[in-house]
């Protein structure tokens, strides 16, 4: 009988401190398994730091589970992925591999179908989709050149300083406070390649480059006659034709986007990186695409061919921000000094052409208008006529400076059939 008792009473003694152990090993924080738990819009936990009266934490965008303080036990917490769900796998609690996306297998699967089926196209085939587009900010309007053309025909200039560029280029400030950039230059070919890459601009749709127009330096005019000073000082001729151009206030410096800043730069509708781009990235790169074609054509190699060509002695040079490419606070990219195109950039073609050619090779989507334009001016042949026209109806002083010659005209119009062939060959390549 004695012995019956003393093991009943060993396992009654093993029972209990078995049950003892299994509670001094509980840790501090539990979480709970059930997913019903965590389907309340407004989720909490509840958080212990060693004390029982501990407050229990809300979570939110603001107070996201992270920066809540780990348990002394190491409990690992779900990561908080800026949603209001916390759907863990089933068992316990972190032994699911999806436990720290917040969502389980199947769940996370019928949520990439759903996100895949509500996105937009970033593309269709080779050209930037319409929804892409639309969400992109508008550029300069046939209404803001007209607008601008009055201005500097009727609007007095108070105040002429030095500013925008080098040299003789002066900034203007008209009686309403509006300013603009002033070019003056003694090589004709200069104003040539500002006025007429403006004008090809507007013949391609790129609506990227300030309104520019031509004016005559007049100091017997009114409109000049406050600033007939700073215009002796500036050293500029009377009677000599110079370019207005809008000055744009609140301009940041624009960066070459890492699509086009190494050796296999590409930028093709296939990748990966166009469907993980934000609207912003995704608008940059709308309109990187329209600056690879209008620098093509118009041979500017004062822009992004200067970072790729100073490379040589800077290999951080590619990192720094574009030349002559400025932003607004909206996110639109404006295309500064166009003077070389046209004209000086095709004197150098020998030098510069094959940097031209690297970036429009690596160019595989195109905006939808751009494309079109190409496409018809491809067909017609007559880039150099259309240009001369458009200028000479537009500008007062047309007879004030040469057309665009012969020569340039069929350099261009060869220019646009290699851009034309591009966009056939990117076609072919992701029909």
């Amino acid at each position: 009988m004695r012995r019956v008792d003393a093991v009943i009473m060993a396992g009654l003694a093993f029972t209990l401190g078995f049950v003892l152990g299994m509670v001094i090993q509980l840790p501090v924080i539990t979480l709970p398994l059930n997913e019903k738990h965590f389907e309340n819009t407004d989720p909490k936990f509840g958080v212990r730091s060693g004390s029982e009266g501990s407050a229990r934490k809300q979570l939110s965008p603001d107070n996201p589970l992270r920066l809540l303080k780990p348990s002394t036990h190491g409990v690992v917490y779900p990561q908080n992925n800026g949603t209001n769900s916390y759907l863990l796998g089933q068992g316990d609690y972190g032994g699911s591999q999806h436990a720290s996306s917040g969502t389980s297998p199947a769940r996370e699967s019928v949520i990439r179908n759903r996100e895949s089926a509500e996105r937009p196209a970033v593309v269709d085939g080779v050209l930037w989709s319409e929804a892409t587009e639309k969400k992109c900010p508008g550029g300069f309007t046939e209404e803001d050149q007209k607008s601008w053309k009055s201005k500097i025909d009727k609007t007095k200039v108070v105040k002429l300083e030095t500013g925008c560029g080098r040299m003789q280029n002066r900034m203007a400030t008209f009686k309403d406070a509006v300013r603009a950039c002033v070019r003056y230059r003694v090589n004709t070919d200069q104003l040539q390649g500002e006025i007429f890459s403006y004008y090809l601009s507007k013949l391609l749709g790129i609506d990227n480059v300030p309104p520019s127009s031509l004016h005559l330096v007049n100091t017997m005019d009114d409109r000049w006659r406050t600033v007939t000073g700073e215009i002796a000082n500036s050293k500029w001729a009377d009677d000599k034709v110079v370019i207005f151009t809008q000055f744009v206030e609140g301009l940041k410096p624009s960066y070459i986007p890492v699509e086009f800043r190494d050796e296999d730069r590409k930028l093709h509708p296939r990748q990966d990186l166009i469907h993980s781009k934000g609207p912003e990235d995704l608008c940059d790169l709308v309109q990187w695409s329209d600056l690879i074609v209008f620098d093509y054509l118009t041979a500017n190699l004062d822009r992004v061919v200067n970072n790729m060509f100073n490379r040589q002695w800077n290999p951080n040079m590619m990192n720094t921000p574009a030349h002559n490419l400025e932003r607004t606070s909206g996110g639109r990219l404006i295309f500064l000094d166009n003077e070389s195109g046209l004209f000086h950039g095709y004197r150098l073609l020998d030098k510069y052409a094959s940097y031209h050619r690297t970036l429009l090779d690596a160019l595989c989507v195109f905006r939808n208008s751009t494309a079109r334009a190409i496409e018809r001016l491809h067909h017609s042949g007559s880039v150099g006529e259309e240009l001369n026209k458009m200028f000479s109806q537009n500008e007062a002083l047309f007879n004030q400076i040469p057309r665009l010659p012969q020569k340039n005209a069929k350099i261009l119009q060869q220019r646009i059939s290699d851009v034309y062939d591009q966009i056939q060959k990117c076609k072919k390549q992701y029909a």
